[in-house]
């Protein structure tokens, strides 16, 4: 008989605001699970209305991955059809990306059920105030987008702090002020056990496979409530960054559930092309607004200031001509000593050194950089930049990961949980 796992029941919490999902599994497929933390999502409202077909989904959506790779199939009693639809259209395109993989888990449904279309035009978009949610965001403020922030996703359930400054920075971002704005609450990144991110060799579950389609479909529930049509993700890569990716056009756009629409925005642009395109936007309306581009444990504002994401940044809006520090960062003239000092440090991804190749580009077509207070030594900076300095030091860093080493130091963390916890906090 096939490993399998039954999603039994659906638990309304909180007034209704929380769904708790119960399921039962074997034995074989245990060690896949956090028994002690079945998966949850909150929401800001009751959803006790919403029809089980629709408020499965956010379980479904997070579960069919493993399910796949790990070859046991899901029993459920009843799913939009829609969704069902897009569950098989994934997984497909999954078993293309990954051809040395067996996908063999099912999604085994007793009843489809086909609910009626969205007849309004209402759209939402997942938010986070980086780069790659402001540029969607402008791309669609004319529909005025309602904006939704999932807890549990970029940000640890037991963060409160960094959580509630992140409300805090959109709630009292001006620019979003006439916007609605959604939070989530969810347990997706932590209802299963470090098993899963050892089902893919080389790891890093989250952004290979999880997150594109675990964000989406969190959303379903909500979705009914408010009668969305559209929903929009915001690109993290273009179609020049080759690498496996859980959320691209190719995925997301596939994803549907009662006649919805899911727009993967911006693939056609590079990152540098979505901060001018802020700059730009900032510019015509007059108006200045903070980005929140890092999560950086050293980040005592908007961002850290000292990071390699917070660094190409900033270097980004200053060949626009702008000031970083009207965007929410906090950095001088020493910012390129700081900048050459980053990149000299550590090590770099095929991905790191395409971001920067876009930056020496912009930077050779700049010709009014942004000045802090030294013109003759800021260009000068600038112009290592232009020659290829950081693309140079970046391709002797670029290095292939020893994937054997890297899962037994991972095993080993997460056996011995405690101990590494402990060896961190000393170690600060």
């Amino acid at each position: 008989m096939k490993k399998s796992i039954r999603i039994t029941q659906l638990d309304y919490k909180d007034n209704g605001n929380t769904i708790v999902y119960r399921y039962s599994y074997d034995k074989s497929i245990a060690k896949f699970f956090n028994a002690e933390s079945p998966f949850f999502v909150t929401y800001e409202t009751d959803v006790r209305m919403v029809p089980q077909s629709i408020a499965i989904i956010p379980l479904l959506a997070n579960l069919a991955p493993i399910a796949w790779f790990a070859g046991f199939d899901v029993l459920v009693d009843e799913i939009d059809e829609d969704f069902h639809h897009s569950l098989n259209e994934i997984k497909k395109e999954f078993v293309e990306t990954y051809p040395k993989y067996t996908l063999s888990g099912k999604i085994n449904s007793k009843k489809l059920t086909k609910n009626n279309k969205i007849d309004e035009e209402k759209s939402a978009m997942l938010f986070s105030g980086g780069v790659d949610a402001y540029a969607t965001y402008i791309r669609q403020y004319d529909k005025n987008p309602d904006l939704i922030t999932i807890h549990g996703a970029d940000i640890e359930l037991n963060d409160n702090k960094q959580w509630n400054q992140l409300k805090d920075f959109i709630t009292s971002e001006k620019l979003l002020r006439n916007n609605k704005k959604r939070y989530i609450k969810s347990n997706l990144r932590t209802f299963y056990t470090y098993h899963v991110e050892l089902l893919l060799k080389g790891m890093g579950w989250w952004g290979k496979i999880q997150h594109g389609l675990a964000l989406i479909g969190s959303l379903a529930p909500l979705s009914y409530i408010e009668n969305y049509s559209d929903l929009y993700i915001a690109s993290s890569y273009t179609k020049d960054i080759q690498i496996a990716w859980g959320s691209t056009p190719t995925l997301d756009e596939k994803i549907s559930w009662k006649g919805i629409k899911v727009h993967h925005d911006g693939y056609q642009l590079k990152r540098q092309d979505k901060v001018d395109l802020i700059t730009k936007f900032s510019n015509k309306k007059g108006v200045k607004f903070n980005l929140r581009v890092c999560y950086s444990e050293l980040r005592k504002g908007f961002n850290c200031n000292r990071c390699e994401k917070c660094f190409r940044t900033i270097l980004g809006i200053i060949l626009n001509g702008q000031d970083p520090n009207d965007y929410g960062f906090n950095v001088n003239e020493d910012v390129y000593d700081q900048i050459f000092k980053v990149i000299n440090s550590g090590r770099a991804s095929l991905g790191v050194k395409y971001f920067w190749w876009e930056l020496m580009e912009k930077a050779k077509a700049t010709d009014t950089p942004f000045i802090f207070k030294d013109q003759n030594k800021e260009k000068h900076e600038i112009s290592r930049i232009q020659n290829g300095e950081i693309d140079t030091i970046l391709k002797s860093k670029i290095h292939k990961p020893d994937i054997k080493k890297q899962r037994i130091k991972f095993i080993l963390r997460n056996r011995f949980n405690k101990i590494y916890k402990y060896y961190k906090k000393i170690k600060r």
